[in-house]
């Protein structure tokens, strides 16, 4: 229904992971409009927002999508989530690596400096971040991070 109503893109998390029919369906039938979101503590993934911890390893579940049209993944790491303390890079380049998915990562971004990091450094398939905490406590201004982007 949101992606009738015009919205560009559709984010499925525990869903598409308990049910992968459920994902290649969505992905078949809204073309480059589902992204997954796969929120991973200590390399395996979380579900229910968080409260269900599963045994199922990221990296395995890539393997297991990989011939999966999705449109890009949403990777972040709990245990760095609204910490601030640095984004886990070393994962992410992993999974990107693993997959043929553009990745957007969230999780632990403190400052502009871990923002330049990942944007001078052009890390293969990481496409973006998502800030959150940072911004609000005023470590990162809003208006000088859209006029370095």
């Amino acid at each position: 229904k949101l992606l009738n109503f015009g919205v560009d893109k559709v984010i499925l998390g525990t869903a598409a992971v308990e049910n992968i029919e459920f994902l290649k369906k969505a992905c078949n039938e809204f073309k480059n409009k589902i992204v997954l979101s796969l929120d991973v503590r200590d390399s395996y993934i979380a579900l229910s927002g968080w409260k269900k911890q599963t045994k199922i390893s990221a990296t395995d579940f890539l393997e297991k999508i990989k011939n999966i049209n999705i449109s890009r993944i949403v990777y972040t790491d709990i245990n760095k989530d609204g910490t601030k303390l640095g984004p886990n890079v070393k994962e992410a380049v992993n999974i990107a690596k693993l997959s043929k998915f553009p990745i957007v990562i969230s999780g632990g971004i403190s400052s502009m400096d871990d923002v330049l990091n990942i944007k001078k450094n052009k890390f293969e398939n990481i496409e973006g971040i998502i800030i959150g905490k940072a911004i609000y406590d005023g470590n990162i201004d809003i208006q000088k991070l859209s006029e370095m982007i």
